[in-house]
């Protein structure tokens, strides 16, 4: 009776904060969080439920993530004590090609986008697969019976959901008009009936979606469009693990994200440039915090511009960009009292637009094995297309290409020839699936939604844990800035930082701007002491934390 009272307790609480003494699971949508924790209740483990969330989200989160498009998986397991990393990132198409956006030396607008050729090929379910395959414990059908139900049955349409219908529906195509704004109205109630036939047949067998009927259906609705997307590239599509960045902070273990992620790389950058500092004693946004990590930023986006893309086709100096010594080199360019400048931090100048899409999860089981995840379609609703007679939203993740050296994608990032698109290499990414670990155990897993923000984003809340000691919740709740090398502009969150701070900052040299929100966290804390693990979900979105 007294462990039945503490569940309904547990339960009782706010859906963005919760503890449990065995499992976690955060999400961006209490439907998928409420599925993780019944998958771990039914024996699963933590990656057994990172598949079931996975297939919730493509069906309650259409505009951040789902099956048409792709994402990325840190894997810890308690018995290796080592983390793994599963690439599920899309590729481009066989036909595409290095100026496929370019006409006359000048960018087509919108082409990598919206339509057709911003297909890239997608890899999420390849992906889910290998999980399953390599730790998978419980059925592949009953991991997504969830999804079905829900996408057979429906659920209700929040103000999140909403909204994005509501600004993106000049952008969709007929397909998906019919679905979510059917007769011109979006549904107060979201039913998805194709989805829910699609995912009844990846559940008999996931390599259904790479070839058959809806392989078919997905290639034909891109090349009727007029797009590159083939039913051969499906059929060649495979999801890759990798082995993760791996660094230390303090007395911490850093898992992250390698290449194609950029994520991974610049959060072990910028925490070894940070290390010596005693950010504690300087203060959680502080005007001292502040500057030193917006020049961390400022190097490691630089680097970004110069150095990342597809390690398959591209020469990624890894060692040297999460190496010690050569972020001592850049800590000494450092001063307290005056910004590096800008310009000698090399690189090419862009612009920034806005993005905040993309989902995350983080979940840990009774073991103590741990998955973080970052899946995303890139802009809300990918590329506005809806695959005929699937459900399936199609990503536009061919924007995240260089479509030209210095043009900057939808998000304000530039890059090199390292970005440049070929056929079947995978575009760069800022997703940032991150755990840390103490002497072999889970300590923190965390990562973010938010286009170029997302690895400033994690940064910033692995620091408000780790140095500031914040609670969990305060550490996703807290105000973030951003910096990102180019343009030049130290962004921050109205009220996150004092308008005193705000003007030294400008004495120092920042060019300070107002911004609205930045990231969606979804986090896990587990206490060294009682190994008790503490969920938060942040504030800026309508995600839950749940855990028994």
């Amino acid at each position: 009776m007294l462990r039945l009272s503490f569940v309904l307790l547990l339960f009782a609480q706010s859906l963005f904060a919760a503890d449990g003494s065995q499992v976690m699971a955060v999400t961006a949508h209490p439907l998928a969080t409420d599925a993780a924790v019944e998958v771990l209740r039914d024996g699963g483990n933590a990656m057994d439920a990172a598949i079931t969330a996975s297939f919730v989200l493509a069906v309650v989160e259409p505009y951040s993530s789902g099956i048409g498009g792709g994402g990325f998986f840190v894997c810890y397991d308690t018995n290796t004590k080592i983390a793994r990393a599963l690439d599920a990132r899309e590729t481009a198409p066989s036909k595409a090609s290095r100026d496929m956006y370019l006409a006359d030396g000048e960018i087509i607008p919108r082409m990598s986008i919206d339509g057709p050729f911003s297909v890239g090929v997608p890899g999420l379910i390849k992906g889910l697969i290998e999980l399953h395959a390599s730790y998978g414990t419980l059925p592949w059908k009953r991991l997504i019976k969830p999804a079905i139900s829900i996408a057979q049955n429906g659920f209700p349409v929040d103000e999140m959901l909403h909204v994005r219908i509501e600004s993106n529906r000049d952008r969709l195509n007929s397909e998906a008009k019919s679905i979510l704004v059917p007769n011109d109205v979006i549904p107060t109630v979201l039913v998805q009936k194709d989805l829910a036939k699609t995912l009844q047949k990846i559940a008999q067998d996931g390599n259904n979606f790479y070839s058959g009927s809806i392989a078919t259906a997905i290639a034909s609705s891109v090349k009727n469009a007029g797009g590159l997307l083939s039913v051969e590239d499906m059929f060649n599509y495979n999801a890759k693990w990798r082995e993760a960045v791996n660094g230390n902070y303090h007395q911490y273990e850093v898992w992250s994200m390698p290449p194609p992620s950029s994520g991974g790389v610049h959060i072990v950058q910028m925490l070894n440039i940070l290390e010596p500092y005693n950010l504690s004693s300087l203060g959680y946004n502080s005007v001292e915090t502040v500057h030193l990590m917006a020049e961390s930023m400022k190097f490691a986006y630089a680097d970004r511009s110069r150095w990342l893309g597809d390690s398959d086709y591209y020469d990624v100096p890894i060692t040297k960009l999460t190496s010690r010594d050569y972020a001592a080199k850049q800590r000494s360019l450092i001063s307290l009292s005056k910004i590096f400048p800008v310009n000698e931090a090399g690189g090419i100048e862009s612009k920034d637009l806005e993005g905040n899409d993309t989902t995350h999860f983080s979940i840990v089981d009774a073991h103590g094995n741990a998955v973080a995840a970052t899946l995303t379609i890139n802009l809300s609703f990918g590329s506005g297309m809806i695959a005929d007679g699937t459900g399936v939203i199609l990503n536009n993740e061919m924007d995240d290409f260089s479509s030209a050296p210095g043009i900057p994608n939808a998000f304000g990032l530039v890059g090199s020839e390292a970005n440049s698109i070929a056929p079947g290499k995978r575009p760069l990414s800022s997703m940032t699936p991150t755990i840390i670990t103490e002497n072999g155990q889970v300590r923190l897993v965390t990562g973010s939604p938010g286009g170029s923000r997302i690895i400033t984003t994690t940064l910033q809340t692995v620091l408000n844990i780790l140095d500031h000691k914040m609670s969990p919740q305060d550490a996703v709740d807290a105000g973030r800035v951003h910096y990102q090398w180019s343009p030049d502009i130290l962004w921050y969150e109205p009220e996150s930082l004092t308008s005193e701070t705000v003007h030294k900052l400008t004495i120092v040299g920042h060019n300070v701007q107002t911004r609205l929100s930045m990231g969606n966290v979804q986090l896990i804390y587990i206490n060294p002491e009682s190994g008790v693990r503490i969920g938060a979900s942040d504030k800026r979105g309508v995600g839950k934390a749940a855990g028994y």
